[in-house]
Parts: structure tokens; sequence; C-alpha cells
């Protein structure tokens, strides 16, 4: 099983950058995970073609079994790098790159309430028409407090409950994805 974890930032340093390589290290077992940047995909623009790295981005994401998003939440939304990466998925590439592709969003923020509403932001994106992706419902893992939970040497998310959550919503994540993918 192939999956990507998308780092929802092209921000040089991200505790959501440490996430995605979190689950990618912890769960090596349950899956091929990759982390997978959006900081080199050229900006969108409906009347202009994608270039070669943003080419790429619609393969890799069109050849993952499925994806997991980690995103910060920036003014209260996801940021714009993301939604900019996202819509060259749907409105530019068609309905057919993420139509019922498996998809699990979490997140992490400095605040208390873990990035809860760009998670919600980023559902509604990956439901939306032009998307019509297979969202996973429920397991929301909101990590307030990056700065505290994380070990910023090692990026190693050190909140037992958190850890947990993650581990509940990742062996669901996978079931989700073996099952959609039959």
């Amino acid at each position: 099983m192939k999956l990507l974890a998308i780092v929802g930032t092209n921000a040089p340093f991200s505790y959501n950058r440490f996430l995605a390589k979190f689950i990618a290290k912890r769960y090596a077992e349950k899956a091929d995970i990759e982390v997978r940047e959006i900081d080199d995909i050229k900006p969108f623009c409906r009347t202009e073609e994608p270039d070669e790295a943003t080419k790429k981005w619609i393969k890799d994401i069109k050849n993952a079994d499925g994806i997991i998003l980690t995103t910060p939440e920036y003014d209260h939304s996801i940021p714009a790098a993301l939604k900019s990466a996202l819509e060259w998925l749907g409105s530019h590439a068609g309905p057919n790159v993420m139509k019922m592709k498996p998809a699990a969003v979490v997140g992490t923020s400095y605040g208390v309430q873990g990035s809860s509403r760009a998670q919600e932001d980023a559902r509604e994106i990956l439901l939306s028409p032009d998307m019509s992706a297979n969202v996973l419902p429920g397991n929301e893992i909101l990590i307030g407090g990056a700065a505290r939970n994380f070990d910023k040497e090692s990026g190693d998310l050190t909140d037992e409950a958190s850890i947990k959550q993650l581990d509940a919503m990742m062996d669901n994540f996978v079931n989700f994805v073996a099952q959609a993918n039959k």
C-alpha cells in the first residue's frame, strides 16, 4: 500500500512536517508512506498549464493508494500553498485524480484547537464536486500546543495521548484504504 503524507505548507519550518515525518516513520510497517512536500508546486492558475514539478505532483497523487494531509492553520483556514496544490488536483486535472481517493486529514498548531478549522476546510475541499475524494470520517486528530508536543531535535511527537489517537486513526485509515482499493 502506497500512501503520501503531504506537508500542507511551504514554510521552511513546520510542526506539520514533523507530523508527516513522524507518521511515515511510526507506521512504516503498515504501509509504504512517502512524505511529500508542496513547496515546488507552481501556484494554481486555471489558464496556465502545469510545469514539470506540478505534473509530478498530480502523477504522485494519482499513483498513491491514499493520502494523508497534515495541515497547519493560518487565519482559521488551510495555507494558501496547500489550497493552490489541491486546486491543481481538482480544477485543472479533473475529477479522476481524486475521485474516491482515500484521504485523511490531520494537523497540529500552536493553539489549543490543533488546526481544527483548517482540517474542516481541507475536508470540505476534498469532498467538493471537483475532487470527490473518499475522506475518512471522524478520526479527527487535533494536536494543539505543537511547540511543546514535538521534540525539536528528532521531530517526534511526544504527547502520549496524541500518539494514542494517531495510532487508532492510522489503523482505521490503513483498513479504510485497503477496503477502498479492493
